[in-house]
């Protein structure tokens, strides 16, 4: 049986002056999958993921979801939802006004119990009424991770979306919510430095350095078969190399 394609990435390359952010990128995502991209500062991770949000045009090159061509088309028409390390909630709202605001909730006739039901899944059931900066950072992040879900998005992606919050609230806040887009069926593209976070859980890496992908796989396979030294080292962590 084959697979369902939910993102594909054609020849896309990306310049700005004096620098080429993706240099001939081409990649596929299947639907369900979680899949983390991973690099050095500067190696396109974010411009990557903005390209497929609609947020950034490429140059070069075609950017395809589940099967439709979508250069030129605007963010808000591709369906996807979007989390980013800067928490970006309306402060004049509850955390329940926050989660039922996308227009798709408010128009349908279970938003009730959809919004009801995120942040029950979320634990946000008793911060419903509260205002976002009665929260915790912790809190905050699920909270825009809930209104993400309540959208009704096939398609997550999220940039460094546990950069701001200390290790412990960030490990316990990603396991969660592997869990919870696992059960909801939901694809995920989520860019981050940590490589330990990428390796806890993800379904396969993509490695990146220089606008260019280095390697794609499962956490496994990269840790024991990779396939350049840049990837061993960046992976590897503590390896030992023996020159010849």
């Amino acid at each position: 049986m084959s697979r369902v394609e939910a993102i594909r990435l054609e020849g896309v390359y990306k310049r700005y002056p004096g620098v080429v952010a993706l240099d001939g990128i081409s990649l596929r995502v299947f639907e369900g999958e979680y899949v983390c991209v991973i690099g050095p500062s500067g190696s396109g991770k974010s411009t990557l993921l903005k390209c497929i949000a609609g947020i950034v045009e490429p140059d070069e090159g075609d950017v395809y979801l589940w099967g439709r061509r979508v250069n030129g088309v605007p963010i808000e028409e591709r369906g996807v939802g979007l989390i980013f390390q800067e928490i970006l909630l309306f402060p004049h709202m509850t955390i329940r006004g926050n989660v039922a605001y996308p227009p798709v909730v408010r128009g349908t006739p279970k938003a009730e119990e959809l919004v009801r039901e995120v942040l029950s899944t979320l634990n946000l059931e008793l911060r419903a009424r509260s205002m976002p900066d009665e929260l915790s950072l912790g809190e905050q992040q699920k909270a825009a991770i809930a209104r993400a879900l309540a959208s009704g998005t096939r398609l997550l992606l999220m940039d460094e979306p546990y950069g701001s919050m200390d290790a412990r609230v960030a490990t316990e806040l990603r396991h969660e919510v592997r869990g919870l887009v696992k059960d909801l069926g939901l694809t995920v593209v989520h860019v981050t430095h940590n490589q330990e976070e990428a390796m806890a859980v993800a379904d396969r890496i993509v490695v990146m350095r220089r606008g260019r992908v280095e390697q794609v796989g499962a956490p496994l396979e990269l840790y024991l078969r990779p396939k350049t030294l840049f990837v061993a080292r960046f992976i590897g962590g503590e390896n030992n190399f023996l020159e010849c």
